[in-house]
């Protein structure tokens, strides 16, 4: 077992630039949060920690979602804007977006580590149906 900062270390490494083609390639051309595959100029890097709550522009705490859907979430935590979309009838791959927030988990920045945890356990409880 690793310690100290290697064992936190993520697996893209330190200072990784993260890319619009980098995430096509990891997670697919389709919206974390509706599912729909926009234009490729539609998509864009929605941070699963928001910038205005700590997060920052790295692999781990950033997932494609198109345009609409990262206005209409704006700041509010992953978990409350899913909890949203399966009130409004959206077919949310949930279980996607708990991979991302695992991957949150093993980061170097606690502040994604921690909010990767509470988001997890908040959506413990969400139960969403299967995607098309």
């Amino acid at each position: 077992m690793r310690s100290g900062a290697e064992a936190r270390r993520g697996p893209y490494g330190v200072g990784v630039a993260v890319t619009v083609e980098m995430l096509l390639e990891r997670d697919g051309p389709a919206c974390a949060w509706c599912g729909r595959a926009p234009w490729r100029r539609d998509l864009t890097l929605e941070h699963l920690v928001p910038r205005s709550r700590g997060g920052h522009l790295t692999p781990e705490n950033v997932v494609l979602a198109c345009g609409r859907c990262n206005r209409r979430r704006g700041a509010r935590p992953a978990d409350a804007y899913v909890r949203e979309l399966l009130r409004d009838g959206v077919a949310v791959d949930v279980e996607g977006l708990r991979t991302a927030l695992r991957r949150l988990l093993d980061a170097d920045r606690r502040v994604h580590r921690e909010a990767g945890q509470r988001q997890l356990e908040r959506l413990r409880s969400v139960d969403a149906p299967v995607r098309p």
